[in-house]
């Protein structure tokens, strides 16, 4: 097994079954060794050894119904990016029938299961790609956002007698707020970042619709749209910051 020294900060962690003796956990094994030699974004670790929140993806290979490293890893609050089934995989490719011993054939079956370990792997850091890219992006909008957000909810509650430079300096938060709502739609999110990217954009607007009752001297306004915009950019920070 490879330890962990030859990769100190891997991309992908596989994850096998434990090695319980059967077949399926010896095919298992020896699979995930294949996929490892060579590829240094990729390392072997146990369950236990995957913190929860680890920025590292992490690849369940589960060698049988019975002996799943996707169940033990969930249990632990870890939630792989990918789960890659040694029976399931096997079966389609026509290699696990009755009667055939697995034992003797072992290094085939490792070889086309290692292939399906692969193609899993690509797919988690294709994804990773697409997540720094979009981190990348995200960052001078993130800045822009702050700028304004740190002056917004500063802002007292309105009564409507704000004086007209106060009044121009809240309605120019409003348009930045609006430009920054356009800015979004010139940036793509994975696709499992969708929801909360559109959340935050609905959110750019809330703050424009706030500015706006502030400077009207609306105060349900003001305060419904503070509020809703608090709410939606909170799912999209917590996975960026």
């Amino acid at each position: 097994m490879a330890s962990d020294e030859q990769a100190t900060a891997p991309a992908v962690i596989l994850v096998p079954c434990a090695d319980s003796g059967r077949a399926g956990c010896g095919i298992v094994r020896r699979a995930v060794e294949m996929v490892v030699e060579g590829a240094s974004e990729v390392a072997i670790r146990a369950a236990e050894a995957c913190p929860r929140g680890s920025r590292s993806f992490v690849v369940a290979v589960d060698g049988s119904s019975s002996c799943q490293a996707c169940r033990l890893l969930r249990q632990l609050g870890v939630r792989p990016g990918a789960v890659v089934s040694a029976p399931e995989v096997l079966a389609r490719a026509g290699l696990v029938k009755p009667g055939v011993d697995l034992r003797a054939r072992k290094e085939e079956l490792a070889q086309a299961l290692a292939a399906a370990i692969r193609g899993s792997v690509e797919e988690v850091l294709s994804r990773e790609r697409e997540r720094r890219q979009y981190q990348g992006e995200m960052g001078p909008v993130l800045e822009r956002f702050r700028g304004i957000w740190s002056k917004v909810e500063i802002l007292p509650s309105p009564n409507g007698a704000a004086p007209p430079v106060e009044r121009a300096r809240v309605e120019l938060l409003a348009k930045r707020a609006r430009n920054l709502f356009v800015k979004f739609d010139e940036i793509v999110p994975p696709s499992e970042w969708a929801e909360p990217h559109d959340l935050f954009q609905d959110a750019l607007l809330c703050v424009a619709y706030a500015c706006e009752g502030w400077t009207a001297g609306d105060v349900p306004r003001w305060e419904q749209n503070l509020e809703k915009a608090r709410l939606q950019v909170r799912p999209l920070l917590r996975r960026l910051e």
